[in-house]
């Protein structure tokens, strides 16, 4: 048989038990360095306060306190003031751009806010028993047509789920449904359900526009500023026993 035969071949051989390269042909390509669309808007789900439960009306109202006319929480309540992740699903509204790498078995979102690496597995895995809870919880995937459909769910109720303050419960689930609406946009189709703090299910939607030109930077945010006005001058410039390098060196 010649090689070139083979290589005709090859694609039927491996046909049976190809499905990743099955997937590759077939799933919507959503790779690439994205940014939410109107980056200077509010950073938020609803234009609207969810449907809530009393208890997180409460805390929502405390969280906007004198910020309310402007849509946003109050930084002294904003729990990434204090170098807590921005969290999923907060991280999927926010103003820093994040990218998608896709491979047959995961999906990637590397967001440059905090450097958080989301992980959204295709393979069939469901989350395992008694998992600690995580910032950006645990999502699975599945491709349906030219979307990506993404189910979130193990979310620490640590964190706001959008720049607006709004609670969350440890019972929140998230599904996405992901798709190319555009040459350079993604819609993500959002529903919500957590018993716990809404009276019922909602959804929201937000679109993404291709970043062609970005590039994924370090950010730590106000964390890095905190920091340095707080800590940087006494960890490395007046704790006892310090000494510059030019006094250590005897100049």
């Amino acid at each position: 048989m010649s090689i070139r035969f083979a290589w005709l071949l090859l694609p039927a051989v491996l046909l049976p038990g190809s499905a990743p390269g099955l997937l590759a042909q077939s799933r919507p390509d959503l790779s690439g360095i994205w940014a939410r669309e109107g980056r200077t808007a509010q950073m938020n789900f609803s234009e609207e306060a969810p449907p809530m439960q009393a208890w997180a009306k409460t805390a929502y109202d405390e969280n906007q306190g004198h910020a309310a006319e402007r849509g946003q929480g109050l930084d002294e309540l904003d729990p990434t003031t204090y170098c807590l992740p921005v969290g999923m699903p907060r991280a999927m509204a926010y103003n820093y751009p994040f990218e998608i790498v896709q491979t047959p078995q995961v999906v990637y979102i590397l967001f440059e806010s905090w450097q958080m690496q989301r992980r959204i597995y295709l393979d069939g895995r469901t989350q395992p028993e008694a998992a600690p809870l995580r910032y950006l919880g645990f999502s699975t995937g599945r491709y349906a047509g030219d979307t990506l459909v993404v189910e979130t769910s193990g979310l620490s109720d640590r964190t706001w789920l959008d720049n607006s303050g709004v609670p969350h419960s440890d019972a929140l689930q998230v599904t996405e449904r992901l798709r190319r609406s555009g040459p350079e946009k993604i819609e993500n189709a959002l529903r919500f359900e957590d018993p716990k703090t809404f009276t019922r299910p909602w959804e929201s939607s937000m679109t993404y526009e291709l970043r062609p030109n970005f590039e994924i930077l370090e950010n730590i945010g106000f964390c890095e500023d905190r920091f340095l006005y707080n800590y940087d001058q006494k960890i490395f410039r007046g704790t006892v026993g310090w000494q510059s390098p030019e006094a250590a060196a005897g100049k």
